[in-house]
């Protein structure tokens, strides 16, 4: 039987397919419109049993009560309610061994679509096909607690057209084109064992991960390590063991706060955290200061508070670093040269060394196939984003990444105006900067919460033209504060200009690190989103 969906919302069919399993976030128009298909496109089933059509329609009208019946209007329902929500369709699913989603672009519909048309129609029993008939736009994909086969995808996004294989009780895989019609074709034989089929495409999508990973760079964005602290100390082997699990790294990259005082005492914990990433990547971190490297508490007052002195010996990334092997350059601030109390600023002058920097080495280098990178530690766009129209023109996007609930402390502290304490002065000035300069990614930290906004930003002196801008921002990356363990994987392709960010979560009991969401930019953008 076939059935069509898109990529982010049938991520809820994996989920639903393994018992137990922790149910995805989903925001509110996905899953509306994940039921309102089932309820009135005919054109969506493709099943020789009319009977069972009419029985989709009914638990999805059902679905659709429950939706409309959640208490608040949240944007995002959390995973609890969508297992609640989609309860009536959970035993329907439950009845197929395997689920077969095609993914692609607009670029790839026809293909897809017949490829699903015959799977659909195939003999054979226990395999169900979701057909995408709206694909992926051709520059942005988000999904939300993505499933192993989702996060796969959406992170190999230039091997598009594919497919995602969700095994019930299992982790589903992603297929590139060819390798997933065999395995439909080898599923669909009469007397085919489907389990079996399954078993050999596994081993087959694990082979051809490990050869897709040969042709990327693999970035580590890790942030806020607040060393100094006993919580902090005690996590310190748990994130070690978790980052030798990801495989080979190319770069790491921390965006500040690697202390939790700016006390010299404490770089021998940073020293022995550093020579593990050296281990993992065979090349040095790109490292920028935070406040609290710097300053009493992460709190100055004028020159009261400011310990600049106390590291001076310890080595920061200042200006233009280029990673000539992963074809990345890197533009590195220290956005606590300005700002009282936790505050953050670059200032004039700050702009022009790095400005000059990248000059300088970009004559000599060359950066035209090159991934722009801008590394500081403050937040260029304040929490949350505002309202209002902002002065610039442009407004940014937010996606809701983290799949950590505000604490009551936290929201106190918003409604205290906590922003005027924490942001970042010349924040403006920064970002128009980035777009002059074609920075396509940016990397911080400082909230101690994980981070996607998305913006294009007017190129000034050029007419009509705008530059797209993506802002990263990573947790804690040991917990400060009991907030989540953080870091954000990115991995680049320089052959297709594609690249994609995956933020990784763990709860501070060492419960495990999870993907809370996955985003993929399937081409370098210079005229927007």
């Amino acid at each position: 039987m076939g059935l069509c969906f898109d990529l982010a919302t049938s991520n809820v069919v994996a989920h639903l397919l393994g018992p137990g399993r922790r149910p995805p976030r989903l925001q509110r128009g996905e899953i509306s419109y994940f039921l309102h298909v089932m309820e009135h496109r005919d054109d969506r089933f493709v099943s020789s049993s009319a009977e069972l059509a009419d029985e989709v329609r009914d638990r999805a009208v059902a679905s659709g009560r429950r939706l409309r019946g959640l208490p608040g209007r949240s944007d995002v329902l959390a995973g609890a309610d969508v297992r609640h929500v989609l309860q009536p369709l959970e035993e329907l699913f439950g009845r197929y061994e395997a689920v077969v989603l095609p993914v692609g672009t607009s670029e790839h519909g026809d293909r897809l679509g017949q490829f699903a048309q015959e799977a659909a129609h195939a003999p054979g029993y226990g395999l169900l096909v979701l057909m995408p008939q709206l694909y992926m736009p051709e520059v942005n994909v988000l999904v939300l607690d993505p499933d192993d086969g989702v996060n796969d995808a959406v992170r190999r996004s230039d091997e598009w057209p594919g497919a995602v294989f969700a095994v019930r009780g299992e982790s589903s895989f992603f297929l590139p084109f060819d390798a997933a019609y065999a395995a439909v074709a080898r599923a669909a034989s009469v007397d085919a064992d489907l389990r079996a089929v399954l078993r050999a495409a596994r081993e087959g999508a694990e082979l051809k991960a490990v050869t897709a990973r040969r042709t990327r760079r693999r970035l580590l964005h890790l942030s806020d390590l607040h060393l100094g602290t006993p919580r902090t100390g005690r996590r310190r082997a748990y994130l070690s063991r978790a980052l030798s699990r990801l495989g080979p790294l190319d770069r790491v990259v921390i965006t500040g706060d690697l202390f939790d005082q700016p006390r010299a005492r404490h770089r021998e914990q940073y020293e022995e955290f550093v020579d593990h990433l050296r281990d993992l990547t065979q090349a040095e971190p790109v490292v920028v200061p935070g406040n609290h490297d710097q300053r009493i508490f992460g709190n100055k007052v004028g020159r009261v508070g400011s310990r600049r002195g106390e590291l001076a010996e310890l080595r920061w990334d200042r200006g233009a670093v280029h990673d000539r092997d992963a074809k990345l350059v890197f533009l590195c601030f220290n956005s606590s040269k300005k700002g009282d109390a936790a505050r953050g600023g670059i200032g004039d002058k700050q702009f022009l060394d790095v400005a000059t920097s990248y000059d300088t080495a970009r004559r000599v280098a060359g950066y035209d196939d090159c991934l722009r990178i801008a590394v500081l530690h403050h937040h260029p766009y304040p929490y949350p984003l505002p309202d209002e129209e902002p002065r610039s023109g442009h407004r940014p996007s937010e996606d809701p990444v983290s799949g950590h609930a505000h604490t009551w402390v936290e929201r106190v502290r918003s409604l205290l105006s906590r922003e005027r304490l924490l942001g970042m002065e010349d924040a403006e000035q920064f970002l128009n900067w980035c777009a002059a300069r074609d920075v396509s990614l940016v990397l911080h930290g400082h909230r101690h919460r994980s981070r996607l906004v998305t913006d294009s930003i007017p190129v000034s002196g050029v007419p009509f033209r705008s530059h797209g801008l993506t802002t990263v921002g990573c947790g804690t990356s040991l917990g400060a504060g009991d907030s989540p363990l953080s870091f954000n994987v990115i991995d680049w392709n320089p052959a297709t200009g594609s690249w994609a960010v995956d933020f990784q979560e763990s709860e501070p009991d060492g419960s495990g690190f999870r993907s809370v969401a996955v985003r993929a930019c399937t081409v370098r953008s210079t005229d927007g989103w």
